[in-house]
């Protein structure tokens, strides 16, 4: 996918009326430091304003080297403020769960599993069955709008480098991992229902079945966190592990227009997937 080019232009000119000689006033455009502004000999400096905003408009005739740059990119540029999708309630975020996150991880195990199922990659088992798929919500920065949602959007929610591994895990690193959340913040993630009392795990099943110590676990999750980010250092003991080198938000301008061509919308999930109960602030 080709990412837009922006250009940020800042003209600056001061116009500084020179003492007057027996052939007039001389007027020049020039930059000057703050010590020759400070010169009595200088005894007036004019400056205009220019706004700067969204709106590319260049003058019939005008051939600044910096607009026809502009002029270049900008059809590129452009695209990225059409609609993709359709979100009709808007996703709100929130801890310790939300519809944002939610919709989020979920459509990031879809979208993994997806990637296992149709890859032509033969150093992939296609028999690979995704148990559940793991993110921060540090990654995820901003809301979902309601209406329509352009890939301006996505970028501002998953702005960040951050692209899909696919990893497994046996279940006393899982565990491990989980009874890690308790103790601190729980990250949001799909497929699984924790419940938290206290500092300690009340309940976790995954796929709907009790978490299992003796079982091995597949996990989507993010580079970020396998090399041990906000300090998931459980993740890095891997058994087996897919780089996929998609960038997030490269998957989920993917995964919407999928579910747009679809005739489907960004709709939230319905769950609470994770309770926090007795908690010390």
């Amino acid at each position: 996918m080709k990412r837009p080019f922006i250009l940020f232009v800042s003209l600056v000119a001061a116009f500084v009326m020179a003492p007057a000689t027996s052939s007039g006033q001389r007027v020049k455009k020039s930059e000057f430091t703050s010590a020759q502004l400070n010169n009595p000999s200088v005894s007036k400096i004019t400056w205009t304003t220019t706004t700067i905003n969204s709106r590319f408009e260049p003058q019939k005739g005008d051939d600044l080297k910096t607009q026809k740059i502009v002029a270049r990119y900008k059809p590129e540029v452009d695209k990225y403020s059409d609609p993709i999708g359709y979100c009709p309630t808007g996703l709100v975020r929130g801890y310790p769960v939300a519809p944002m996150s939610s919709w989020a991880t979920d459509a990031f195990l879809e979208y993994a599993q997806n990637y296992i199922d149709t890859t032509s990659r033969t150093d992939i088992d296609k028999s690979i069955k995704i148990d559940f798929a793991l993110m921060n919500f540090g990654g995820i920065r901003t809301e979902m709008p309601k209406g329509n949602v352009s890939r301006y959007d996505i970028l501002s929610i998953f702005p960040f480098d951050n692209f899909l591994v696919i990893e497994q895990m046996n279940g006393k690193d899982v565990k491990e991992l989980m009874e890690f959340f308790a103790r601190t913040r729980a990250q949001a993630m799909s497929n699984v229902k924790l419940h938290i009392d206290g500092n300690t795990v009340k309940e976790c099943l995954i796929g709907g079945k009790p978490l299992d110590e003796n079982r091995n676990y597949v996990i989507a999750t993010i580079d970020f966190l396998y090399n041990g980010g906000d300090n998931l250092y459980p993740l890095k003991r891997s058994s087996y592990l897919i780089e996929t080198h998609k960038k997030l938000m490269d998957i989920f301008i993917e995964y919407i227009l999928d579910l747009t061509a679809k005739g489907k919308k960004i709709e939230k999930a319905k769950d609470n997937r994770v309770i926090v109960e007795n908690k010390e602030k």
